[in-house]
């Protein structure tokens, strides 16, 4: 069936009028908080912190860096054309080393009745000198049937599929760290390494799972903020398209503005950051509930006010996010690192050469899933052991 286009104008024109609210009333919030950005950016951090009430105790953000007259850093470079660019971005890198970890998984199928998964993580690493090569590889791990099982037992869980896949995005999750962990560890150069994260530190989707979850990836986070710092290898995270509201609640707290869910912060700072290689000041994250209780930063520990971010002109897009480790800042490394990162930005053409370069190695694709059926049920019949595949894909398997 096609869709019924004639119906779908139909109902359109039919509700116009909802559209037509939802866009007035989003303008007027709108208005609301860029009176409020420009407001505040006129004041420095510490008259900012004044105008909020006194029993909020986390502010969304609190401001750590000095700014000037707006919420504005700006890179200071500009280029003829690309092959200049490059160069530069040559030039920052030089000598710096990036590594980039990313993560993939094969989820247990209905093709088979017995459950069984697989998480990967894929690792870059760039040396950025002529002597020394690049490298890349994989660090592969099978979730067994009897895994699965003793975990289902561990957290008193009784939807096995649901679970399944539950389990198996945590382990890729701890296995991506624990990759990144063991990569810090090895470098002999640290506050001349870059390593990069993609994805958020602040684990905001967990505050849905109940504390045993929860617990399992913030351990993963403080541990690898941890070794950050002991090594002093700077770590950036890196959110393309974030839907962070954090410095949104400073301004609805500072200005007494009605909340808003249709507001993140990339959308406030796109007329801010304006040229490419722009950045917001560094802020440290500060999110909490709604009401300006402890949310799952309160379970962080040492690191629950230890993690800054601020917001980069990397594209023709909205501003990237960028999550750091505050030591960074306070190390005075804060610049070095956003130059290195733009150099890598440069060499990957809006999105950082590293990921990209790790996400290919790590990504299984459909052919791969295949793969790995087959090398199952190959596996199983010559070591004797009986996995009862679906006759709809035993048939595929004979006519390819």
């Amino acid at each position: 069936m096609v869709l019924p286009a004639a119906q779908l104008v139909s109902q359109l024109n039919a509700k116009k009028n909802d559209f037509l609210q939802y866009d007035s009333e989003l303008s007027q919030v709108w208005r609301a908080y860029q009176q409020a950005l420009n407001h505040a950016q006129a004041l420095s951090p510490a008259q900012l912190l004044t105008t909020i009430p006194q029993e909020i105790e986390w502010l969304g953000a609190r401001p750590l860096e000095p700014w000037q007259q707006e919420w504005r850093i700006p890179l200071g470079m500009s280029w003829p054309h690309r092959e200049v660019a490059r160069s530069w971005a040559k030039e920052q890198l030089q000598g710096i080393t990036t590594i980039a970890v990313d993560g993939s998984q094969i989820l247990p199928t209905e093709e088979i009745s017995t459950p069984v998964g697989v998480v990967q993580a894929g690792w870059f690493i760039n040396p950025h000198c002529p002597d020394q090569p690049y490298s890349k590889d994989i660090h592969l791990e099978l979730i067994t049937p009897a895994e699965l099982w003793q975990a289902r037992q561990h957290y008193n869980q009784d939807q096995p599929h649901r679970f399944s896949e539950r389990f198996i995005h945590l382990k890729r999750f701890q296995l991506e760290l624990a990759t990144l962990r063991q990569l810090i560890a090895t470098r002999s150069l640290p506050r001349q390494t870059l390593a990069l994260f993609d994805g958020s530190l602040v684990l905001t989707f967990a505050e849905s799972y109940d504390h045993q979850w929860q617990q399992q990836y913030v351990q993963g986070i403080c541990d690898t903020l941890q070794q950050s710092e002991q090594q002093q290898v700077p770590l950036v995270a890196y959110i393309d398209y974030s839907q962070a509201r954090d410095l949104v609640t400073l301004l609805r707290y500072t200005h007494h503005l009605r909340k808003t869910n249709q507001i993140f912060d990339c959308h406030l700072l796109n007329d801010v950051l304006s040229q490419w290689g722009d950045r917001s000041p560094f802020f440290v994250c500060d999110r909490g509930d709604e009401d300006g209780s402890a949310a799952i930063l309160g379970t962080y520990g040492t690191w629950s006010h230890q993690i800054g971010f601020c917001y980069l002109k990397a594209h023709q897009g909205y501003p990237v996010r960028l999550e750091l480790p505050v030591w960074i800042y306070t190390a005075g490394l804060l610049n070095s690192v956003i130059r290195w990162l733009c150099g890598e930005l440069i060499s990957g053409q809006g999105y950082p050469y590293a990921l990209e370069a790790a996400d290919q190695v790590a990504v299984l694709q459909r052919s791969d899933r295949r793969a790995f059926l087959k090398q199952l049920q190959q596996w199983a019949e010559q070591v004797g052991v009986e996995l009862r595949f679906s006759r709809k894909w035993v048939s595929k398997q004979s006519r390819r």
